[in-house]
């Protein structure tokens, strides 16, 4: 998909890897650090061929370049330690801030590749602080000072590296492009900011940052115009659904979900799988989400056939062969469309799609590549089985439901997650109780009744009084079918 070197990956996948990121993240990672490789050998090729007032710098930049490029002599830690060389020389030599700034940058970049933020980060606020600097360079290398860090909290969960990116935007960034003089600049630096505050909002409780975030997508929007950057005017109403779509979702608020829709399709306007792929791919799955979400919250069939039509489209880009993961992950979202829509079917035929998605998906979603994924599966595929198994009275196609349960168990255990293995473990007992009311089978409607008890005492410690009612209600309803079964 990147049309990349093979080499070039090779060497770029082994600080990710050093860096125990999850394989979801590899594939993310390593377009990054193709961009920032590419730029890397622009910057090289752009400002590094200045005229220097000592020859070792340029000799030491001419060492930087050899061993960044696509060959045998590539090498990112040979090609940082001859930049270091190039930086100590120019301070010595008392070069230009710009020509500085233009080694730094150079070393950010190198930075980032080594999957070393925080070292980037520092490399670029460096640059940005060089006396004399125009000043819109310094909102360049301090903007990129800020997303380097949102990277970081990002990917590896590091929610300080957000709240400093949040803060550099809000009183650093912001402050060198005041929205008159530099209206399109201001809003690049609202958009990245409403992207950073949705990531943080995410992993906190309540909404005042995701309510921080849609005002910075629509303060971005005022100067992001479809008529006059109608790419960054898309991926800013993509941005905005995202953030409306968790907001709609964590209120229960339809009309925010609503709204999520309308910028997804809006985004899609200028998105479209001819000129930007991967982006109309993302859009689509991302529009697929919310109508699903809107599909089940208002009961409405045309909204999941619309969902589980987003998804179908998202498989033609993200194909098994070029994205296997990305690929599991749609169909497992498919899967769950399918399931919803099937529910409202009279026909198995729809329960029957959902099923073969979410298999389909399993095959990629391996537990010994994904094991918490391959749960998360397992337990949905448990799920449509159950509904299929109801509908058409099938015992054989409840013990697979039951089997597909205890599957996602091995992952998703009492110990290490207690709320996800309750959730499971009561959608494994309400499979055992309706086979052991097919069967009459008093020993399974034990097994079922143990369950629920084990559910409900989950429930009642992590304070979730709607779960735990569910559970004490079953419990009790196995306990009247156990007595007509002859059980004690």
């Amino acid at each position: 998909m990147l049309g990349a070197p093979r080499s070039d990956l090779e060497a770029l996948l082994q600080p990710a890897l050093a860096k125990q990121v999850s394989v979801n993240q590899v594939s993310d990672l390593l377009g990054q650090s193709w961009a920032r490789l590419k730029e890397l050998r622009q910057l090289g090729k752009d400002d590094w061929g200045v005229a220097w007032k000592d020859p070792k710098i340029a000799t030491a930049l001419a060492k930087a370049n050899h061993f960044l490029q696509p060959d045998d002599t590539f090498s990112l830690d040979k090609a940082g330690n001859a930049l270091a060389q190039a930086y100590s020389c120019a301070v010595e030599s008392g070069e230009a801030p710009l020509n500085l700034a233009r080694i730094r940058a150079g070393e950010a970049l190198l930075g980032a590749l080594l999957q070393e933020y925080r070292r980037a980060a520092e490399f670029y606020a460096q640059a940005g602080v060089l006396p004399g600097l125009d000043p819109s360079l310094q909102w360049r290398y301090q903007s990129r000072r800020a997303l380097i860090l949102a990277d970081l909290g990002r990917e590896f969960m590091d929610n300080a590296a957000l709240e400093e990116c949040i803060h550099i935007y809000q009183h650093t960034v912001l402050t060198l492009v005041p929205k008159i003089q530099k209206p399109l600049d201001w809003a690049t630096t609202q958009n990245d900011l409403g992207n950073a505050l949705g990531v943080l909002g995410q992993r906190r409780r309540g909404t005042r940052m995701l309510e921080e975030s849609v005002i910075a997508f629509e303060n971005a929007l005022s100067e992001r115009g479809r008529e006059k950057v109608s790419l960054e005017w898309a991926a800013t109403q993509n941005n905005l659904g995202n953030t409306l779509g968790i907001l709609g979702q964590r209120e229960n608020n339809t009309e925010m979900l609503e709204k999520s829709l309308q910028a997804f399709e809006c985004a899609l306007e200028v998105r479209t799988q001819e000129n930007s792929p991967r982006e109309w791919a993302s859009t689509q799955n991302n529009l697929g989400s919310v109508l699903q979400a809107l599909g089940q919250r208002k009961n409405d069939t045309q909204l999941l056939k619309r969902s589980v039509e987003a998804y179908k489209q998202v498989l033609l880009q993200w194909t098994r062969d070029q994205v296997p993961l990305h690929w599991a992950a749609t169909l497992n979202n498919l899967g769950t469309a399918l399931r919803m829509l099937g529910e409202h079917r009279k026909s198995p035929r729809t329960l029957e799609k959902s099923v073969a998605a979410y298999r389909n998906a399993l095959a990629e979603r391996t537990r010994e590549r994904v094991p918490q994924d391959w749960a998360m599966t397992q337990n949905n595929l448990g799920a449509a089985l159950q509904k299929l198994g109801e509908r058409e009275e099938n015992t054989q196609i409840l013990e697979h439901a039951i089997a597909a349960y205890e599957n996602a168990l091995k992952e998703w255990t009492h110990e290490q997650m207690p709320v996800a293995w309750a959730m499971t473990m009561a959608n494994l007992a309400v499979a055992q109780k309706t086979l052991a009311q097919r069967l009459n089978d008093v020993g399974l409607a034990r097994v079922a009744l143990t369950g629920f008890e084990a559910v409900a005492q989950v429930f009642r410690s992590a304070s979730h009084a709607q779960y735990y009612e569910f559970a004490t209600e079953q419990v009790a309803k196995t306990q009247r079918i156990l007595k007509e079964l002859g059980g004690d």
